[in-house]
């Protein structure tokens, strides 16, 4: 099917599109909930990430990072999402941002 094909059916896919799909499993962690707004940080090194130098990023991308690389720390074990995510509220809210990620799959 050409893209022109695809586009001028306003918006209705067909059966053989779906069944031709690759089948997956999508979750989706959010920085906050629906009613929130996501804060950003001017200096990233209260997040003791390696080699912050300084920088500005998103608070919860800080907290995701720094769970990710405690868990550097016992490769043995994986994290599960819920875990994850658990990791990342406390993380925030010790650094006292009022964010709460969310976890949708």
């Amino acid at each position: 099917m050409s893209p022109s094909t695809l586009c001028c059916r306003k918006n209705a896919f067909s059966v053989a599109d779906t069944e031709n799909a690759i089948r997956s499993t999508v979750r989706m962690i959010s920085g906050c909930m629906d009613s929130q707004t996501s804060a950003d940080v001017s200096n990233v090194s209260q997040f003791q990430l390696p080699d912050p130098a300084g920088r500005s990023g998103g608070a919860c991308t800080s907290a995701f990072l720094r769970i990710m690389y405690n868990e550097q720390q016992r490769p043995s074990y994986d994290l599960t999402f819920s875990e994850v995510l658990m990791g990342m509220r406390g993380v925030l809210s010790n650094g006292s941002y009022s964010q709460i990620p969310q976890l949708t799959s």
